[in-house]
């Protein structure tokens, strides 16, 4: 981790956020509807703990790496997941407490604002429409299996190429797991990583910017 003044954010004209951990707490809806895909699936449950490490990546490649899934029965289970959270699971995620304030100010200081998330850009749409922050986002980017698009730096390249802008132009990715970080750099980003997710210690071995609290990462982007 290195300090808020090794490196100067407030100039970046561009910023990119991970959802799930980074701008909301995702953790009760996701969580709910892995339990309703291992139940519907008749899979044996890993354990909630166990489960808490699958916040973040792509499903398909936890469900394959973590629990040894031949690739059929990983989407099968990414499916069943899909079904419960589309209906109920979306509507669990909240805005932890300063994001919303920090969009917006970071709008009105004439950044640009996008979400750069593993979540379907579908699905991301829905959580944010329904936390009612879609109006100061200027783009929200996710994942598209029918693109082709399925892992962090895909995602970025789409948002920076549908904002019309690239890595000289300047822009920081914000997110709290090592993914967020790897995406990041595949791109030449600068790359901040937060406390208050679904991160842990790789995360915070990193030799990166680290923003333990909100109210930190507000400084570290906006003075």
């Amino acid at each position: 981790m290195t300090t808020v003044a090794s490196l100067d954010l407030t100039s970046l004209p561009v910023v990119l956020l991970d959802l799930d951990g980074t701008v909301v707490e995702s953790a009760p809806g996701i969580l709910a509807s892995l339990d309703h895909a291992f139940a519907a699936c008749e899979v044996e449950h890993p354990g909630s703990e166990r489960l808490q490490s699958f916040i973040g990546p792509p499903l398909v490649d936890s469900f394959r790496a973590e629990l040894g899934m031949g690739a059929e029965q990983a989407e099968v289970l990414r499916q069943a997941y899909s079904e419960h959270y589309l209906v109920e699971g979306y509507r669990l995620s909240v805005p932890y407490e300063g994001m919303a304030e920090l969009i917006s100010g970071l709008r009105a200081d004439g950044r640009t604002v996008a979400i750069a998330t593993n979540k379907p850009e579908t699905t991301a749409r829905m959580v944010l429409e329904h936390q009612g922050l879609t109006g100061d986002l200027d783009l929200i980017g996710g994942t598209d299996l029918a693109a082709g698009r399925t892992n962090k730096a895909q995602v970025i390249a789409s948002v920076l190429e549908r904002l019309g802008v690239s890595a000289a132009d300047g822009a920081v990715m914000v997110g709290d797991r090592v993914h967020d970080a790897e995406g990041a750099a595949v791109h030449g980003l600068e790359a901040v990583m937060v406390g208050w997710g679904y991160g842990g210690d790789v995360e915070r071995a990193l030799d990166l910017p680290f923003a333990a609290s909100v109210s930190e990462l507000h400084r570290m982007l906006r003075g």
